[in-house]
């Protein structure tokens, strides 16, 4: 039975990728725009390990420390991916009632959704995180065991967060009535970065490229040097590698032991606990999400504020006929959505989230100023390193409000389309009405970033306007390819976001800010050079004609994305 439930969802995601009703070559387009970006992960890593391996004495600690960083940055990911993926797999997905009424057995199904979580949530990792050691390996001039351990330890690391988030999901749904699961599950989130963001500060990662921030070789050398023994999956990690990348002693039995004993026993325990809860917690999920949660009760006060200002509907009815005239279809498109935005707790509530992660970043980036002297970043590498996390923070913002902007209409689209309006208009009041939470995060953490490292104005401006350009583009491009690829039938924008149409469009623009950012790197340096420092810098002619490339790309994709897309709807409708 659990090979046929497999096999079922197997065929689903295999018909999806060569089925045209939800975009066509989502396939082909996905291999070559991962290739491209696995591309440029393993040279940036391949950079960083050489360069790295430069600071003597310390190189290769420094590598072995900055391996255990990664290590630990992939467990917090794995960690609140899973979470969120349990949730979704275990208790709302769409063809769970289907299930329960077949002769299905209470492990079979269990197993099944399990693997699905894992494999959900750790794909990308797993595709994405290979290159970067692969790099390591090369840069280290490790032999072939080493990239055979690599596969054989990765595979227990991604698993163990399943565990743990299938047990936590298991008892939130228990413990919690169903008003208050999105508030426990929020919770949950916010402690994980939390815990998180203590054990990378108590690493202090800003001294590891820095050895003049160090007293003393020892205390270089005690801070580099990571613990043999640790209750971290990713020291376990580290510890089963280190022998192959560094040739230091045997192989660590021990913690290769841990990394797959661990796994089997938090199945064994999440199994034998689902056999007497997972109904019961199955049921309550069922049971609505309207109540005093704390999600819903904020969302509703923001309602009940809202109607107070605008008035009653008869109020709004006599206003408007006393205005006569017609309306703008546009702003009337926008107001929809912005209000539609608003009493969906489940998606603006995610920006409590997002806060958090920018928290994080914002602080650990003022610690970070320290290695703009060294050779490996310097004051304007260190900037453009900036640059390119908020060009990241838009596509991941982008990718989860935007891109779902079409398929959220789901079944009542239709009547959208019996309106007199062309389907590029309806993509545009959907670009600018679910634009302003994307732009406003960006300006904040580009203004925040530069202050605390007091940037000067030149630079402070030019990333401000940059930024906020790449908002308008990346935000048009989301809303252009959600439409090439929508997914009327999904009602989760949460799924929306995770689909490989969203994954196509965040590679996609990743890949063009990291291009615009190069194509603009040398007029920006040469101008802020003169500005700033009175430098006698000549501007050529390629470095304008290099500049307006980087600023046209964008927009020129975004144009093309909302055409694509209204194109798209028009022949699928």
């Amino acid at each position: 039975m659990l090979g046929r439930l497999i096999g079922a969802k197997l065929t689903v995601v295999k018909g999806s990728l060569v089925s045209n009703s939800e975009g066509k070559h989502r396939a082909p387009l996905f291999i070559g725009l991962s290739v491209v970006f696995s591309a440029m992960l393993y040279r940036g890593s391949f950079w960083l390990v050489t360069n790295a391996l430069e600071l003597q004495p310390v190189g290769e600690l420094l590598v072995q420390k900055l391996v255990s960083i990664a290590f630990l940055i992939f467990l917090g990911l794995l960690t609140f991916s899973n979470v969120v993926s349990a949730f979704s797999t275990f208790y709302l997905a769409d063809d769970l009632e289907f299930l329960w009424a077949q002769p299905v057995h209470d492990d079979s199904l269990f197993a099944s959704r399990y693997i699905e979580s894992l494999v959900q949530s750790s794909w990308v990792i797993i595709l994405f995180g290979m290159p970067a050691f692969a790099a390591l390996g090369v840069g280290m001039n490790a032999d072939w065991s080493y990239y055979a351990m690599l596969l054989a330890v990765f595979l227990p690391f991604v698993a163990i967060p399943t565990g743990i988030a299938s047990i936590a999901a298991l008892v939130i749904t228990n413990m919690l009535v169903a008003s208050r699961m999105r508030d426990g599950m929020l919770f949950m989130g916010m402690i994980a970065f939390g815990v998180l963001f203590g054990v990378v500060r108590l690493m202090q990662p800003e001294k590891l490229l820095n050895p003049e921030s160090f007293d003393g070789i020892g205390e270089m050398i005690q801070l580099l040097s990571t613990p043999r023994t640790s209750f971290l999956p990713s020291d376990w990690a580290v510890n089963s590698l280190s022998p192959l990348i560094f040739g230091e002693g045997g192989l660590d039995w021990w913690s290769l032991g841990l990394l797959y004993l661990t796994p089997m026993m938090l199945f064994v325990i999440s199994a034998w606990l689902h056999r007497s809860m997972y109904f019961r917690g199955y049921s309550r999920v069922q049971e609505g999400r309207h109540g005093t949660g704390l999600i819903t009760t904020l969302r509703d006060w923001t309602l009940r504020r809202q109607r107070e200002r605008s008035g009653s509907v008869e109020q709004n009815l006599e206003r408007m006929a006393s205005e006569g005239g017609t309306f703008s279809s546009l702003k009337q498109l926008v107001r929809k959505d912005r209000v539609i935005f608003t009493r969906d707790a489940s998606q603006w509530s995610n920006l409590l989230v997002i806060v958090a992660l920018m928290t994080i970043y914002l602080v650990n980036y003022k610690y970070f100023d320290i290695i703009s002297d060294t050779k490996l970043f310097g004051e304007v590498g260190l900037y453009y390193f900036n640059l390119a996390v908020c060009g990241f923070v838009i596509v991941a913002l982008s990718g989860r409000f935007l891109f779902p902007a079409i398929s959220v209409e789901g079944r009542s689209f239709w009547m959208v389309l019996q309106a007199p309006i062309s389907l590029e208009r309806v993509l545009v009041g959907k670009w600018l009405g679910a634009m302003l939470p994307v732009a406003f995060v960006g300006q904040g953490v580009i203004w925040a970033s530069n202050l605390l490292v007091v940037q000067n104005w030149f630079y402070t401006l030019f990333a401000s306007l940059l930024v906020f350009g790449y908002t308008l583009c990346v935000a048009a491009i989301a809303v252009g390819m959600g439409a090439i690829y929508p997914q009327f039938h999904n009602p989760n924008a949460a799924n929306v976001s995770s689909s490989f149409g969203a994954m196509i469009f965040m590679v996609m623009s990743i890949i063009l800010i990291l291009v615009s950012l190069g194509l603009t790197f040398r007029l920006i340096t040469r101008l802020g050079r003169i500005i700033t420092a009175g430098a006698s810098e000549t501007i050529l002619l390629w470095d304008v004609g290099t500049f307006a490339l980087g600023l046209l790309l964008p927009a020129a994709a975004a144009y093309i994305a909302i055409r694509l897309g209204a194109r798209s709807l028009r022949a699928r409708l």
